[in-house]
């Protein structure tokens, strides 16, 4: 009980001078040292056909991935005009990841392309110096194309 309490006292302290400790409207300062480029490199493999009557099985390797971003796949049913575009989220998971490197299926773009058309697998990445789009890769889906002879 007495270490109850004492978590307690410690919590209401802490969050009681966390607002004191933010900084008030317009007192941010803009840092001069500009960000650095993201180097981390995402390779999207499965895809490469470019046209499918039903889908591969998609796998993204991923290189000099910081260990504490938070990488993620969407997939937007069109082509991308050079625009940022939030896709809808598919499951993915990964296999590998340790000392930089990653290897992430994409079990869930089977859930997210239902119906032909062209689409877009976006993956993306976030961390402490924001969010980017790291690959994508367009493809078009025909399930139900009829061959003609």
């Amino acid at each position: 009980m007495k270490g109850f309490i004492l978590t307690t006292v410690l919590v209401f302290f802490v969050s009681a001078s966390l607002p004191a400790a933010l900084p008030r409207g317009g007192a941010v300062k803009r840092s001069s040292v500009a960000p650095l480029p993201v180097t981390t490199k995402a390779v999207i493999s499965g895809l490469e056909k470019g046209a499918f009557q039903s889908l591969p099985p998609v796998l993204i390797e991923l290189s000099d991935l910081p260990s504490s971003a938070a990488v993620w796949v969407e997939v937007v049913k069109g082509q991308l005009r050079n625009r940022p575009v939030v896709g809808t989220t598919v499951e993915s998971k990964f296999y590998l990841r340790r000392s930089g490197v990653g290897v992430l299926s994409v079990p869930g773009i089977h859930k997210a392309c239902r119906v032909g058309g062209v689409y877009t697998l976006i993956v993306k990445m976030s961390d402490h110096r924001g969010t980017v789009s790291l690959s994508q890769r367009s493809f078009e889906l025909f399930p139900q194309r009829l061959v003609r002879r």
